[in-house]
């Protein structure tokens, strides 16, 4: 049976963390904002079920909330579930007709999904591919003999799997898409109650629930150490689904919001980070910013027996992009509030320390895509729909051979 029955074009979706939520969800409200008789499917997280509410006939498949992983004992804990998604997604595309899956990071679960679509004849997309952050070695490149197309936040990634055979190009980081503009901060720190005279410094301790177990308290000490030394104010932001797991690890005087990361940095003074996406949402919104993490001692023991002896220079991703240290950055055992706590007043206070962070704020913008003619989200969409057209074509000339 082909794959193109439907008069109207079938898109899967497959997103597994938050980030990839958002960005895929920003990415099928284009597509279904250029053709809304697009029939759109996805297993992902609450809003890409949001957009597929509006697209006819598509079906939400799962949630995927809370089923990414960072090292072997997280992944554990959601093995089975993640293999009983998998199931439910290959019986789906068996009996369902699907024209073009969109894959977006979630490397552990989409680099497996990826062989098996291929094999089916799916053509796919990969949408920030794994370990795209990476300039050499082989990392991410089990994907090049199953995948049609690579739509991919960095240059040098786009090189890397040019040069392993996939056909890749750089659309640029769809966060650039999302940074409230500069003459918006006066009315988005009254947005936020904040009078101009008080420093507002934002904490985003991670859109996973064990981020927030480990990190929220950390934040609270350090915030606690920098308020006794200066006043500032203390809000939190987190994802809507983890509000109540925030409130459990951070002090009444700490307010917590939800689902508006750019504003509140735009908004800030300086910034408590999370490693990770948001890390680059604090580049591009201005945010002078110390980057954290830690794990569990599960965690710490797991890195001490595979990881701590490759040499990993950085972990937060404006210091990855820039090969050297431009933001502070505290990760393990470096992770203890009173260094936290250290860095944070020296950008406060400091307007030598804010001006330097800043100008390799610049350089950063221009690596994730800043001067690119086409929004990373535009761009992206466009290869969809030329994949879309590739696909009803060759299905065409299939018919006229029968």
């Amino acid at each position: 049976m082909s794959n193109v029955e439907s008069s109207s074009p079938s898109i899967l979706l497959i997103a597994g963390d938050v980030s990839g939520d958002v960005h895929t969800a920003a990415l099928a409200r284009t597509l279904l904002t250029n053709d809304p008789n697009l029939i759109l499917h996805a297993l992902g997280g609450r809003r890409l079920c949001e957009v597929v509410a509006q697209s006819p006939g598509g079906q939400f498949l799962a949630d995927t909330t809370n089923c990414s992983a960072i090292g072997i004992s997280s992944a554990i804990r959601i093995y089975f579930h993640c293999r009983k998604l998998g199931k439910l997604l290959l019986e789906f595309v068996r009996t369902h007709p699907v024209d073009i899956a969109i894959l977006c990071d979630w490397g552990g679960f989409n680099g497996r999904v990826l062989a098996r679509l291929h094999a089916l004849g799916i053509p796919t997309l990969y949408y920030f591919p794994p370990r795209s952050w990476e300039r050499n070695g082989s990392g991410g490149l089990q994907i090049v003999p199953h995948v049609t197309r690579v739509a991919t936040p960095f240059q040098w990634s786009a090189e890397r799997l040019q040069k392993a055979g996939a056909r890749a190009e750089w659309v640029g980081h769809p966060s650039l898409e999302e940074v409230p503009k500069i003459e918006e901060r006066r009315t988005l720190r009254a947005k936020f109650n904040v009078v101009p005279s008080e420093t507002l410094v934002a904490l985003l301790p991670g859109s996973r629930r064990s981020e927030v177990r480990i990190l929220a308290p950390r934040m609270a000490e350090a915030a606690a150490i920098v308020n006794a030394h200066t006043s500032v104010s203390l809000i939190a932001v987190v994802p809507r689904e983890l509000v109540g797991e925030a409130r459990l690890h951070l002090p009444p005087n700490i307010r917590i919001v939800s689902d508006c990361a750019m504003e509140l940095l735009r908004a800030s003074d300086a910034a408590i980070v999370k490693t990770g996406t948001a890390t680059l949402e604090a580049v591009l919104t201005d945010a002078p910013q110390v980057a954290i993490y830690d794990v569990s001692m599960i965690g710490r023991i797991e890195w001490c027996l595979l990881w701590a002896w490759r040499r990993i220079p950085f972990i937060a991703m404006p210091n990855i992009i820039l090969q050297r240290q431009a933001v502070a950055e505290f990760v393990g055992l470096k992770c203890r509030p009173e260094k936290i706590a250290e860095a944070l007043i020296r950008l406060v206070e400091n307007a030598e320390a804010r001006n330097k962070i800043l100008w390799d704020y610049g350089l950063i913008r221009r690596a994730l895509g800043s001067e690119l003619r086409m929004t990373p989200t535009e761009r992206t969409a466009q290869i969809v729909e030329e994949m879309l057209n590739g696909a009803i074509a060759h299905a065409e000339c299939e018919d006229i051979a029968v």
